[in-house]
């Protein structure tokens, strides 16, 4: 069986979070890329220039299912305190965009949304076959990743969506 990328749709993110931090405080916290890899055990890998215009990262992020995710963020273009607009190039590859405002009651929002295909052909073929359950692994990370964050970044300990894990430190893949 010859597995073709035109065969798989792109899989698609959209969503937002409240913060009840003002924007201002909520993106500095995101700026401060050299504690990635301290806030988020599942991001294995983390090297590059971070949230600046025209900066590169390389990133390595181990999912809950049996794969590792390589790939190189580039910023295209950058509103400091609103907009990082990236393109993701890798083993998955799309544009990427992530939205600060205001939110409610002196709050913020944070919109993250992209549109990823997969590159690598064992990826692919898993995709065809196993969608949901490569959906799952990364609405674990981003879920954990966000409660993470809260917890790691910004001092809150406010639970989203845990899924009951036990010990959310462990990050994804840890046995």
């Amino acid at each position: 069986m010859t597995v073709s990328l035109r065969t798989l749709r792109p899989f698609i993110f959209d969503r937002t979070w409240s913060f009840a931090v003002a924007p201002d405080e909520l993106w500095r916290a995101l700026s401060r890329a050299e504690n990635f890899p301290r806030w988020w055990p599942w991001l294995r890998e983390f090297s590059g220039d971070g949230l600046v215009p025209g900066g590169r990262s390389v990133c390595v992020v181990r999912a809950p299912a049996p794969y590792t995710l390589r790939f190189t963020v580039t910023v295209r273009e950058m509103v400091p305190g609103r907009l990082v607009d990236a393109e993701v190039e890798g083993d998955l590859t799309g544009p990427a965009r992530l939205e600060v405002s205001a939110g409610n009651d002196g709050g913020s929002a944070a919109r993250l949304a992209w549109e990823m295909e997969l590159r690598r052909p064992v990826l692919v073929a898993a995709a065809l076959v196993g969608r949901p359950v490569l959906e799952w692994g990364h609405d674990w990370v981003v879920a954990n990743g966000v409660e993470q964050f809260l917890q790691r970044a910004l001092g809150v300990d406010h639970s989203h969506d845990r899924d009951h894990d036990p010990d959310p430190d462990r990050g994804a893949g840890a046995a």
